[in-house]
């Protein structure tokens, strides 16, 4: 990146772009490092090599995979870009060929043909191997020995459309469910644990929408539909794609996972915005959805416009009587939450514990500075607060072992050190998250703001 960066707030601080694809043998480690943690912490996130305009949105950036392997209380780091075709086009040009969003997906006459997409939201794995995904763009299968290897990842030739950034895994049946909505239809997948496409429905919806995120139970498959609407038309009279419609409502269309339009039961609720799920769970004949949401959005909102304006986003919970066909909803909590994760060993099932970031010092609201513990059956939380300028991203539950009950286990975050512009890894124990950490993994730069990742036991 030779030229300076436009004056852009996600181009700095914790959003500045790391430049540099490192190896870190042996980072210094404060602490000890549980010898249980034996595998590697992956985490994706937005790092743009180059910068189309100022106009840059933290969306646009191209992913940048960040790991952390751990073997016998030792640990050693590597971070690289993901090599996808729009990046290896720009790094040829050494220049940005994309605009973003708010350029109206302006692009060079020379990548018309070329994929768009980044590739940097989220890292899962499954029927061993490592996707980046991203929603506007098709799984990608990076090569977890040389990460700077990857390639279009098509399940057997039959998959060709865009994957959403949170499919979910089925901890019993290792079922992939996910879905693909940045096109002219709404398509919903099923892949066995081989990673053989099973089953295929396209499902039809009241208005098209970010859907970000969906949930799970053992029999059903919950979508929420918020009223952030998305329109290629708009973008095509160069207004923005996206746009706050809270005269819509939020919907939630409610199927058997094997189910198709026939099957699928409707709730409407007053205008609400949700980007991240926690957990869904079936009791009797009720559903319960957990979400962070944001529900006070002012309706003349222009979506994605003004990026010193945030909302607070607030656990949350739905109740869906099927029986009835009755919704009940009601906030958990009052402070500032996002990047909720569980122990995935219960997604879909009637889990205890949820983890999240949160904001205890109100002028940090753009940011997190601490790391949540809910314990969502005794209604009773726990904080870490990680003190001024220091931000943590989001947590990451690993279990103490296979067998070992829920919440046993640990919680990895980086945290950025704004003094310093750099960051640590933390590690905590999940059942006293408001205790010291048991470790901190010291790195020499800053890991930028990103998104989600997925944590590989040793293959």
């Amino acid at each position: 990146m030779s030229n300076s960066l436009p004056n852009n707030v996600f181009l700095k601080g914790i959003w500045e772009p790391l430049i540099s694809e490192c190896d870190i043998n042996d980072p210094i480690v404060v602490g000890e490092i549980p010898k249980e943690l034996n595998g590697t912490f992956y985490r994706n996130g937005p790092n743009p090599q180059y910068v189309y305009s100022e106009n840059y949105h933290m969306f646009e950036g191209d992913g940048m995979i960040h790991t952390l392997t751990f073997h016998n209380g030792q640990v050693r780091y590597k971070n690289r870009w993901i090599r996808t075709e729009k990046f290896l086009a720009e790094r040829n040009s050494r220049k940005s060929l994309f605009g973003g969003m708010r350029d109206f997906m302006e692009r060079d006459d020379s990548v018309k043909n070329c994929s768009g997409n980044t590739a940097n939201t989220n890292v899962i794995w499954h029927h061993s191997k490592l996707l980046a995904l991203n929603e506007g763009g098709q799984p990608v299968n990076i090569d977890i020995n040389d990460l700077s290897q990857c390639n279009t990842d098509t399940f057997n030739q039959i998959f060709d459309r865009s994957m959403m950034a949170h499919p979910k895994i089925d901890p019993v049946t290792g079922e992939l469910i996910f879905y693909s909505y940045f096109g002219p239809d709404f398509n919903y997948f099923i892949a066995n644990k081989n990673g053989k496409i099973s089953y295929q429905e396209k499902i039809s919806l009241p208005f098209v929408c970010l859907m970000h995120d969906f949930a799970i139970t053992e029999n059903f498959s919950i979508f929420p539909l918020f009223p952030l609407t998305y329109d290629l038309q708009r973008m095509m009279r160069r207004e923005p794609v996206f746009k706050w419609e809270p005269n819509l409502n939020t919907r939630f269309a409610i199927m058997p996972r094997y189910g198709n339009d026939n099957k699928v039961i409707w709730f409407e609720d007053q205008a609400a915005m949700g980007f991240h799920v926690v957990n869904a769970r079936e009791e009797v004949d009720k559903i319960i959805l957990e979400m962070v949401v944001m529900d006070d959005i002012p309706h003349n909102v222009i979506a994605f416009a003004d990026d010193s304006i945030s909302y607070v986003n607030y656990f949350t919970r739905w109740i869906f009587d099927l029986k009835k066909r009755k919704i009940t909803k009601e906030r958990l909590d009052n402070i500032n939450v996002e990047f909720p994760r569980i122990d995935e060993r219960f997604i879909g099932r009637n889990n205890r514990h949820a983890y999240m970031n949160g904001t205890i010092n109100k002028n940090s609201l753009n940011l997190f500075d601490a790391i949540v513990h809910y314990d969502v059956k005794n209604n009773k939380k726990k904080t870490h607060h990680f003190g001024d300028n220091s931000f943590p991203l989001e947590p990451l539950f690993i279990p103490r072992s296979a067998d070992s009950h829920e919440g046993d286990g640990f919680l990895l975050s980086y945290v950025y050190r704004e003094v310093l512009n750099r960051s640590d890894l933390v590690i905590l124990d999940a059942q006293h998250v408001d205790a010291e950490p048991l470790a901190i993994v010291q790195l020499p730069h800053r890991v930028p703001f990103g998104f989600h990742g997925c944590w590989v036991d040793n293959v």
